[in-house]
Protein backbone atom coordinates (compact mmCIF):
# COMPACT_ATOMS: atom_id res chain seq x y z
CA UNK A 1 0.00 0.00 0.00
CA UNK A 2 1.51 3.43 -0.63
CA UNK A 3 1.55 6.34 1.61
CA UNK A 4 0.51 9.34 0.07
CA UNK A 5 2.67 11.96 0.90
CA UNK A 6 2.40 16.12 1.77
CA UNK A 7 5.73 17.13 -0.22
CA UNK A 8 7.46 15.36 -3.02
CA UNK A 9 10.33 12.60 -2.30
CA UNK A 10 12.94 12.87 -5.21
CA UNK A 11 15.66 9.81 -5.96
CA UNK A 12 17.65 11.31 -8.32
CA UNK A 13 19.86 9.17 -10.88
CA UNK A 14 23.11 10.13 -11.77
CA UNK A 15 24.84 8.36 -14.48
CA UNK A 16 28.47 9.85 -14.28
CA UNK A 17 30.21 10.57 -17.85
CA UNK A 18 33.51 11.80 -19.09
CA UNK A 19 32.50 14.08 -21.09
CA UNK A 20 31.91 18.10 -20.38
CA UNK A 21 28.20 16.85 -19.61
CA UNK A 22 29.67 15.91 -16.47
CA UNK A 23 26.59 13.30 -15.63
CA UNK A 24 23.02 12.55 -17.17
CA UNK A 25 20.66 12.75 -14.47
CA UNK A 26 17.02 11.66 -14.48
CA UNK A 27 14.73 11.43 -11.25
CA UNK A 28 12.46 9.32 -9.85
CA UNK A 29 9.74 11.45 -7.92
CA UNK A 30 6.87 10.56 -5.31
CA UNK A 31 3.84 12.82 -4.81
CA UNK A 32 0.27 12.91 -4.47
CA UNK A 33 0.21 8.97 -4.26
CA UNK A 34 1.85 8.38 -7.42
CA UNK A 35 5.42 8.01 -8.84
CA UNK A 36 6.57 9.11 -11.85
CA UNK A 37 10.13 9.49 -13.77
CA UNK A 38 11.24 13.10 -14.85
CA UNK A 39 13.62 11.99 -18.30
CA UNK A 40 14.50 8.59 -18.92
CA UNK A 41 18.65 9.11 -19.73
CA UNK A 42 20.70 7.58 -21.95
CA UNK A 43 20.23 3.79 -23.85
CA UNK A 44 22.86 2.40 -22.51
CA UNK A 45 23.47 -0.97 -20.35
CA UNK A 46 25.02 1.19 -17.95
CA UNK A 47 22.32 3.64 -17.37
CA UNK A 48 20.10 1.02 -17.24
CA UNK A 49 21.61 -0.42 -14.30
CA UNK A 50 22.42 2.89 -12.85
CA UNK A 51 18.17 2.96 -13.15
CA UNK A 52 17.95 -1.01 -11.58
CA UNK A 53 19.93 0.68 -8.44
CA UNK A 54 18.21 3.69 -8.46
CA UNK A 55 14.89 1.64 -8.08
CA UNK A 56 16.47 -0.90 -5.17
CA UNK A 57 17.61 1.77 -3.49
CA UNK A 58 14.03 3.97 -3.48
CA UNK A 59 12.20 0.31 -2.45
CA UNK A 60 10.40 0.83 -5.81
CA UNK A 61 8.96 -1.66 -8.15
CA UNK A 62 9.22 -0.40 -11.74
CA UNK A 63 5.48 -1.89 -11.94
CA UNK A 64 4.61 0.97 -9.35
CA UNK A 65 5.97 3.69 -11.57
CA UNK A 66 3.14 5.39 -13.62
CA UNK A 67 4.56 7.66 -15.96
CA UNK A 68 7.02 9.31 -17.43
CA UNK A 69 7.54 12.86 -18.22
CA UNK A 70 10.46 14.34 -20.83
CA UNK A 71 11.62 17.61 -20.67
CA UNK A 72 12.65 17.46 -23.76
CA UNK A 73 12.95 15.21 -26.92
CA UNK A 74 17.13 14.85 -26.75
CA UNK A 75 18.44 11.20 -27.37
CA UNK A 76 20.06 11.39 -23.71
CA UNK A 77 16.87 12.03 -21.93
CA UNK A 78 14.41 9.37 -23.52
CA UNK A 79 17.04 6.48 -23.56
CA UNK A 80 15.24 3.99 -21.86
CA UNK A 81 11.58 4.86 -22.39
CA UNK A 82 11.37 1.91 -25.24
CA UNK A 83 12.80 -0.45 -22.62
CA UNK A 84 11.01 0.68 -19.48
CA UNK A 85 7.85 -0.17 -21.69
CA UNK A 86 8.85 -3.67 -22.46
CA UNK A 87 7.93 -3.85 -18.87
CA UNK A 88 5.24 -2.01 -18.06
CA UNK A 89 3.04 -0.05 -20.61
CA UNK A 90 2.63 3.50 -19.22
CA UNK A 91 1.72 6.77 -20.27
CA UNK A 92 4.40 9.62 -21.54
CA UNK A 93 4.06 12.95 -21.67
CA UNK A 94 6.25 15.61 -23.40
CA UNK A 95 5.46 19.27 -25.03
CA UNK A 96 3.25 18.97 -27.85
CA UNK A 97 5.70 19.55 -30.08
CA UNK A 98 7.98 17.28 -29.47
CA UNK A 99 6.31 14.60 -30.64
CA UNK A 100 7.47 14.67 -34.05
CA UNK A 101 10.76 14.29 -32.60
CA UNK A 102 10.56 11.75 -30.40
CA UNK A 103 8.73 9.69 -33.39
CA UNK A 104 11.59 10.37 -35.60
CA UNK A 105 10.13 10.76 -38.26
CA UNK A 106 11.83 10.97 -41.38
CA UNK A 107 9.56 13.73 -43.46
CA UNK A 108 10.36 16.08 -40.88
CA UNK A 109 13.85 14.99 -40.42
CA UNK A 110 14.73 15.59 -43.88
CA UNK A 111 12.85 18.86 -44.14
CA UNK A 112 15.21 19.80 -41.30
CA UNK A 113 18.10 18.66 -43.24
CA UNK A 114 17.20 20.62 -45.93
CA UNK A 115 16.89 23.92 -43.15
CA UNK A 116 20.10 23.61 -41.93
CA UNK A 117 22.13 23.32 -45.16
CA UNK A 118 20.38 26.44 -46.54
CA UNK A 119 21.22 28.51 -43.06
CA UNK A 120 24.60 27.61 -43.25
CA UNK A 121 24.81 28.48 -46.88
CA UNK A 122 23.05 32.10 -45.61
CA UNK A 123 25.43 32.26 -43.19
CA UNK A 124 28.64 32.37 -45.20
CA UNK A 125 30.02 28.79 -44.16
CA UNK A 126 32.32 26.47 -45.75
CA UNK A 127 33.29 22.95 -45.83
CA UNK A 128 32.70 22.20 -42.19
CA UNK A 129 29.01 22.81 -42.67
CA UNK A 130 28.70 19.72 -45.24
CA UNK A 131 30.63 17.73 -42.75
CA UNK A 132 27.84 18.66 -40.19
CA UNK A 133 24.93 18.29 -42.59
CA UNK A 134 26.88 14.99 -43.53
CA UNK A 135 26.36 14.25 -40.09
CA UNK A 136 22.43 15.00 -39.56
CA UNK A 137 21.88 12.90 -42.75
CA UNK A 138 23.45 10.14 -41.77
CA UNK A 139 22.04 10.15 -38.21
CA UNK A 140 17.93 10.15 -39.59
CA UNK A 141 18.84 6.05 -40.77
CA UNK A 142 21.25 5.65 -37.67
CA UNK A 143 18.98 7.35 -35.16
CA UNK A 144 15.72 5.20 -36.23
CA UNK A 145 16.24 2.59 -33.28
CA UNK A 146 15.74 5.85 -30.74
CA UNK A 147 11.60 5.99 -31.97
CA UNK A 148 9.85 6.75 -29.03
CA UNK A 149 6.83 3.68 -29.60
CA UNK A 150 3.86 4.02 -28.50
CA UNK A 151 1.39 6.76 -27.62
CA UNK A 152 2.93 9.94 -26.01
CA UNK A 153 0.82 12.40 -24.28
CA UNK A 154 0.44 16.00 -25.12
CA UNK A 155 1.05 18.16 -21.83
CA UNK A 156 0.63 22.25 -22.48
CA UNK A 157 2.25 25.16 -20.52
CA UNK A 158 0.08 25.50 -17.13
CA UNK A 159 -1.36 22.02 -16.91
CA UNK A 160 -0.51 20.35 -13.52
CA UNK A 161 0.42 16.74 -13.39
CA UNK A 162 1.18 14.89 -10.42
CA UNK A 163 1.27 17.73 -8.39
CA UNK A 164 3.99 19.82 -10.76
CA UNK A 165 3.16 22.82 -12.82
CA UNK A 166 4.16 22.55 -16.57
CA UNK A 167 6.35 25.46 -17.25
CA UNK A 168 7.43 26.11 -21.22
CA UNK A 169 10.95 26.98 -20.98
CA UNK A 170 12.21 27.45 -24.55
CA UNK A 171 15.76 27.98 -26.11
CA UNK A 172 17.79 24.54 -25.45
CA UNK A 173 15.15 22.99 -27.44
CA UNK A 174 12.13 23.96 -29.26
CA UNK A 175 9.98 21.37 -27.03
CA UNK A 176 11.53 22.22 -23.24
CA UNK A 177 9.25 22.10 -20.38
CA UNK A 178 10.01 22.38 -16.99
CA UNK A 179 8.05 20.78 -13.81
CA UNK A 180 7.27 23.46 -11.32
CA UNK A 181 6.35 22.38 -7.73
CA UNK A 182 5.14 25.71 -6.14
CA UNK A 183 4.44 24.86 -2.40
CA UNK A 184 7.97 23.37 -2.44
CA UNK A 185 10.19 25.58 -4.43
CA UNK A 186 11.04 22.06 -6.62
CA UNK A 187 11.62 23.03 -10.26
CA UNK A 188 12.63 19.89 -13.00
CA UNK A 189 14.53 22.07 -15.41
CA UNK A 190 16.16 19.61 -18.03
CA UNK A 191 18.96 20.97 -19.61
CA UNK A 192 17.29 24.73 -19.75
CA UNK A 193 19.84 25.24 -16.80
CA UNK A 194 22.80 23.98 -16.13
CA UNK A 195 25.36 25.28 -13.19
CA UNK A 196 28.54 24.17 -15.37
CA UNK A 197 27.51 25.21 -18.73
CA UNK A 198 27.12 28.46 -20.66
CA UNK A 199 24.03 29.83 -23.11
CA UNK A 200 22.97 26.11 -24.47
CA UNK A 201 20.56 27.76 -26.36
CA UNK A 202 20.26 26.31 -29.75
CA UNK A 203 18.65 27.10 -33.36
CA UNK A 204 16.03 25.13 -34.04
CA UNK A 205 13.76 24.43 -36.99
CA UNK A 206 10.53 26.13 -36.08
CA UNK A 207 7.15 24.20 -35.87
CA UNK A 208 6.61 27.52 -38.10
CA UNK A 209 9.01 26.09 -40.62
CA UNK A 210 11.29 29.19 -39.60
CA UNK A 211 14.30 29.45 -37.76
CA UNK A 212 13.06 29.20 -34.06
CA UNK A 213 15.18 33.00 -32.22
CA UNK A 214 16.74 30.41 -29.52
CA UNK A 215 18.38 32.70 -27.44
CA UNK A 216 15.62 35.07 -27.45
CA UNK A 217 13.37 32.26 -26.33
CA UNK A 218 16.47 31.25 -23.47
CA UNK A 219 16.83 34.71 -22.03
CA UNK A 220 12.78 34.90 -21.82
CA UNK A 221 12.75 31.50 -20.25
CA UNK A 222 15.18 32.49 -17.73
CA UNK A 223 13.42 35.74 -16.60
CA UNK A 224 10.80 33.24 -16.49
CA UNK A 225 12.49 31.14 -14.04
CA UNK A 226 13.62 34.27 -12.13
CA UNK A 227 10.16 35.89 -11.14
CA UNK A 228 9.33 32.45 -9.30
CA UNK A 229 10.11 31.32 -5.98
CA UNK A 230 12.20 28.30 -7.12
CA UNK A 231 14.66 27.23 -4.19
CA UNK A 232 16.12 23.95 -6.08
CA UNK A 233 16.48 23.16 -9.04
CA UNK A 234 17.04 19.61 -10.78
CA UNK A 235 18.93 19.14 -13.73
CA UNK A 236 19.59 16.97 -16.62
CA UNK A 237 23.56 17.45 -15.79
CA UNK A 238 26.17 18.15 -13.70
CA UNK A 239 25.26 19.15 -9.89
CA UNK A 240 21.58 20.35 -8.50
CA UNK A 241 21.26 24.12 -7.76
CA UNK A 242 20.25 25.28 -4.54
CA UNK A 243 18.73 28.51 -4.51
CA UNK A 244 19.11 29.69 -7.78
CA UNK A 245 18.76 33.08 -8.04
CA UNK A 246 22.58 33.63 -8.58
CA UNK A 247 23.29 31.82 -11.50
CA UNK A 248 20.49 32.87 -13.43
CA UNK A 249 21.09 36.32 -12.90
CA UNK A 250 25.41 34.92 -13.72
CA UNK A 251 23.56 33.76 -17.36
CA UNK A 252 22.01 36.62 -18.19
CA UNK A 253 24.78 38.80 -17.44
CA UNK A 254 26.30 36.33 -19.84
CA UNK A 255 24.53 37.14 -22.61
CA UNK A 256 24.90 40.33 -22.21
CA UNK A 257 28.77 40.11 -21.82
CA UNK A 258 28.86 37.72 -24.94
CA UNK A 259 26.53 40.84 -27.24
CA UNK A 260 28.84 43.28 -26.62
CA UNK A 261 31.92 41.38 -27.98
CA UNK A 262 29.84 40.56 -30.53
CA UNK A 263 28.94 43.97 -31.26
CA UNK A 264 32.41 45.25 -30.77
CA UNK A 265 33.69 42.38 -33.60
CA UNK A 266 30.94 43.78 -35.96
CA UNK A 267 32.41 47.40 -36.07
CA UNK A 268 33.29 46.02 -39.56
CA UNK A 269 30.95 44.07 -42.10
CA UNK A 270 31.26 40.09 -41.51
CA UNK A 271 29.53 37.21 -41.68
CA UNK A 272 27.61 34.75 -39.12
CA UNK A 273 30.90 32.20 -40.08
CA UNK A 274 33.18 35.10 -40.05
CA UNK A 275 32.45 36.09 -37.02
CA UNK A 276 32.32 32.35 -35.35
CA UNK A 277 35.89 32.11 -36.60
CA UNK A 278 37.00 35.69 -34.92
CA UNK A 279 35.76 34.95 -31.40
CA UNK A 280 36.46 31.56 -31.10
CA UNK A 281 39.12 30.65 -33.50
CA UNK A 282 39.64 26.36 -33.45
CA UNK A 283 36.83 25.99 -31.46
CA UNK A 284 34.45 27.17 -34.64
CA UNK A 285 35.74 24.01 -36.43
CA UNK A 286 35.59 21.57 -33.33
CA UNK A 287 32.21 22.48 -32.12
CA UNK A 288 30.85 23.54 -34.97
CA UNK A 289 26.69 23.22 -34.52
CA UNK A 290 27.12 24.62 -30.91
CA UNK A 291 29.23 27.53 -32.01
CA UNK A 292 26.83 28.79 -34.64
CA UNK A 293 23.81 28.77 -32.37
CA UNK A 294 25.61 30.78 -30.54
CA UNK A 295 26.16 33.49 -32.92
CA UNK A 296 23.36 33.12 -34.86
CA UNK A 297 21.20 33.19 -31.42
CA UNK A 298 23.38 36.21 -30.55
CA UNK A 299 22.89 38.08 -33.87
CA UNK A 300 18.87 37.49 -34.03
CA UNK A 301 18.82 39.33 -31.07
CA UNK A 302 20.80 41.61 -31.65
CA UNK A 303 18.87 42.20 -35.17
CA UNK A 304 15.57 42.13 -32.84
CA UNK A 305 17.00 45.11 -30.62
CA UNK A 306 18.11 46.83 -34.00
CA UNK A 307 21.56 47.20 -32.99
CA UNK A 308 22.91 45.18 -36.03
CA UNK A 309 21.79 45.55 -39.38
CA UNK A 310 21.90 42.72 -42.08
CA UNK A 311 22.69 42.69 -45.86
CA UNK A 312 22.17 40.01 -48.17
CA UNK A 313 24.66 39.39 -51.49
CA UNK A 314 24.62 36.80 -53.11
CA UNK A 315 22.28 34.52 -51.20
CA UNK A 316 24.63 35.25 -48.32
CA UNK A 317 24.24 37.68 -45.22
CA UNK A 318 26.42 40.08 -43.75
CA UNK A 319 26.21 41.69 -40.34
CA UNK A 320 27.03 44.73 -39.14
CA UNK A 321 26.65 47.35 -36.01
CA UNK A 322 23.77 49.89 -36.68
Amino acid sequence: MRIPVTSPIIHPIIVPTDSTLQSYNFYLVQNQNKIFLVDAGIDTEECWEYFIEGLQRAHIDLHEIDAIVLTHNHADHIGLVNRIRQHKRLPVYAHPDAKIRLKRDSTFLTFRLRFFEKLYNQMGCGPEANQQIEKLENAINENKSQRIKGDICPIHEEETIFGFKIIEVLGHSPDHIALYHKESGILFAGDHILEHSSSNALIELGKDGKRSPSLCMYEASLNKIASMDVKIIYTGHGRTIMYPDKIIDQKLARIEKRASRVMEYLKKEKTAAELAKSIYKERYYSLFPLVMSEIIGHLDRLERMECVQKRERNGIYYYSTV
